[in-house]
């Protein structure tokens, strides 16, 4: 038996330098302090600098993880099949998953690649979960659950990937994701972003 295993969706996993994720943190904490970000909040509410500053990064001055960013961006590129040498612009932004929060399946419409990058991550903090994109072969196997064997590459609902200090998820931005709960008592800080392309700066 052949099998061809056609239509694979890359999730690219990045270790950054320690020096880097350093820095990266102490400007996020200093940012957090100085705007009171988290303060005053409602139990359970997730708290993002998405809808007001899409230039998050930019706002801190962390150059350093703008440049990793953009290095491994065009690497991702590379592996696609784009041009690694186009016009790439950086949105980022802030994201506390205060206790109890999350956030639910969604993905990053219009953009080209998607990626985040863990800071604090306290013991059952949550997770980042991809779903699986084939809705027709979902629906299909929800009949067939009583004969299932085991969960493998043909027939799983979602992918599920631990967050990880110091290890940046990139992936491409049409894949729908969700944020699970935070059944901590801590803060899971994140920096997001997404990346947006065009061959000549015109995006």
């Amino acid at each position: 038996m052949k099998i061809d295993n056609v239509f694979p969706i890359p999730i690219a996993r990045f270790p950054i330098d320690q020096s880097i994720v350093d820095n990266t943190t102490k400007l996020v904490k200093k940012f957090i302090e100085d705007t009171k970000f988290t303060e005053p909040s409602a139990p359970g509410e997730l708290l993002t600098t998405f809808y007001k500053d899409k230039n998050f990064l930019g706002r801190i001055g962390d150059k350093d993880l703008l440049s990793f960013i953009n290095k491994s961006t065009r690497q991702y590129l590379n592996l696609l099949g784009y041009d690694p040498n186009c016009y790439i612009e950086i949105t980022s932004w802030l994201q506390v998953n205060q206790p109890y929060s999350y956030f639910v399946r969604h993905d990053h419409y219009g953009a080209l690649v998607s990626g985040v990058l863990y800071l604090e991550v306290p013991k059952e903090g949550g997770d980042l979960l991809f779903n699986n994109p084939l809705e027709c072969r979902r629906m299909s196997n929800t009949f067939f659950e009583r004969i299932k064997k085991e969960e493998n590459e043909f027939n799983y609902g979602h992918v599920k990937y631990h967050a990880t200090i110091g290890e940046m998820i990139m992936f491409e931005s049409w894949l729908q994701h969700t944020v699970t709960q935070n059944f901590s008592q801590e803060n899971r800080i994140a920096v997001a972003f997404n990346i947006w392309a065009d061959k000549d700066g015109h995006c």
